[in-house]
C-alpha cells in the first residue's frame, strides 16, 4: 500500500510572490475599469454638450430663416407702394436708427468683421451696451404673414340663401393697442397705429402687423456678467412686452454673406458680406454663419483651433469650451421677386 505523504491538516497557501502580484493584477484591472469610466465619462459629458450647441444653433437658423425669408414683404403691395407715413419712430428702442418706416430698406447689416467695418445703421445704446465685439447685426422690416384677425358680414345672407354680397370689415377692435399696422389696398399701402383706425378699412383693405427686428449677440444670456454669450432679437415697435429677448444661449459668434444676383435671373452670382445699397437691392439669398459654444468649459480640454466663418476667421480662444460652426443658405424671396421686376 502506498500511503500519501501529504498531511491533510497542513494544506500549502500563497507565497508571498503569488499574493503581491495577485494584488497588483486587481489594482490593473481596477485602474482600466476606472480609466474606461472616466473616459466615458467626458465622452457622455463632450456628447452632452455637443448636442445642446446643436440644438440652440439649429433653433436660431430656423428663427433667422422664417424672418430672412420674409423680410420686404409688405402685405398686399410692394416696398415702393407703401406711402411716406406721418407716424413718428419711437424714441428710445432702435427705431430711428433703422429709419423704420421706410420700407426701402427691409434689410440692413452691419457687419464687425470686416475692416473697416460696414455700418448701414447705428445700432441704439440698449444694444451697443451689451454687444459682444466683432459680431454682425442684422436689421430687418416686414409684416406678419397674415392680415389682422376679420369678420366677415353679409347683411343679406342673413336667412341662408346664396348671396355673394359678402363684404369683409375690420374693427379697429381687432388692432392691438401700442402696435403699428400697415393699412394695405392691394395697390398701395400706409403705416398706421390704432389710434387712427377707428373706422374700419374700405371694401379691398386689410392690416397687416408690422414687425421689424434687430438680432445680434449679447455677452450674456440672462444676468449681466453670467458670461454666457447669446443670440438676441430687440423688437423695435410694441407695448407691453419684453423690447429684448434672447432666443438662444451659447451663440458666441454671427456673420452672414448677401448673394447678389448681377444678371436679373434670382440666382446670386457673388456673395459678399459687404453689399452696398444698390447691391442690397438685387440679394437673392443669404449665408448665415454662427459660432456655438458649449455653456460650461472643460477642465481637461484647451480649444486651440480658429474656425471660419465665410470670409471671417474666428482666432482661437485657447479655453475649455467646446465650439463649432453651424450655417445654412436662406432664400430672400421678396427681394429676389423685386430683383426680378427691374
Amino acid at each position: 500500500m502506498v500511503r500519501s505523504s501529504k498531511n491533510p491538516g497542513h494544506e500549502r497557501g500563497l507565497t508571498l510572490i503569488e499574493l503581491m502580484l495577485g494584488v497588483t493584477l486587481g489594482f490593473l484591472i481596477s485602474g482600466v475599469v476606472l480609466s474606461l469610466y472616466i473616459n466615458t465619462s467626458r465622452s457622455l459629458a463632450q456628447n452632452e454638450r455637443y448636442a445642446w450647441m446643436q440644438e440652440n444653433a439649429r433653433f436660431v437658423l430656423k428663427t433667422l430663416s422664417d424672418d430672412l425669408s420674409m423680410a420686404d414683404f409688405w402685405g398686399q403691395v410692394i416696398a415702393t407702394d407703401v406711402i411716406a407715413t406721418t407716424l413718428a419712430s419711437p424714441t428710445g428702442d432702435c427705431g430711428v436708427d433703422i429709419d423704420v418706416f421706410n420700407s426701402n430698406t427691409a434689410i440692413l447689416v452691419n457687419n464687425n468683421h470686416a475692416s473697416p467695418v460696414l455700418s448701414q445703421f447705428t445700432p441704439c445704446a440698449a444694444i451697443t451696451a451689451d454687444l459682444r465685439p466683432s459680431t454682425d447685426l442684422l436689421a430687418l422690416k416686414r409684416v406678419e404673414g397674415s392680415s389682422a384677425a376679420s369678420t366677415f358680414v353679409d347683411a343679406a345672407d342673413i336667412d341662408g340663401d346664396s348671396d355673394t354680397t359678402e363684404i369683409l370689415t375690420l374693427g379697429a377692435s381687432d388692432l392691438v393697442d401700442g402696435d403699428v399696422y400697415l393699412r394695405s389696398s392691394g395697390s398701395a399701402g400706409n403705416f398706421i397705429d390704432d389710434a387712427s383706425s377707428s373706422d374700419p378699412p374700405g371694401s379691398g383693405q386689410s392690416d397687416w402687423r408690422y414687425i421689424p427686428r434687430i438680432y445680434f449677440v449679447r455677452d450674456y444670456y440672462e444676468t449681466s456678467g453670467d458670461q454666457i454669450p447669446a443670440f438676441c432679437r430687440r423688437a423695435i415697435l410694441g407695448v407691453g412686452m419684453t423690447l429684448t429677448k434672447c432666443i438662444a444661449e451659447g451663440i458666441e459668434d454671427f456673420h452672414i454673406q448677401f448673394g447678389i444676383d448681377t444678371d436679373q435671373n434670382a440666382v446670386a452670382n457673388i456673395y459678399t458680406a459687404t453689399p452696398t445699397v444698390s447691391e442690397m437691392e438685387n440679394a437673392v439669398s443669404a449665408r448665415v454663419y454662427l459660432l456655438a459654444r458649449s455653456i460650461q468649459a472643460d477642465p481637461h480640454f484647451t480649444n486651440d483651433t480658429q474656425y471660419v466663418l465665410g470670409d471671417a476667421i474666428v482666432p482661437a480662444a485657447n479655453d475649455g469650451f467646446y465650439r463649432r460652426v453651424y450655417s445654412t443658405t436662406i432664400s430672400l424671396r421678396n427681394t429676389a421677386a423685386r430683383s426680378l421686376m427691374q
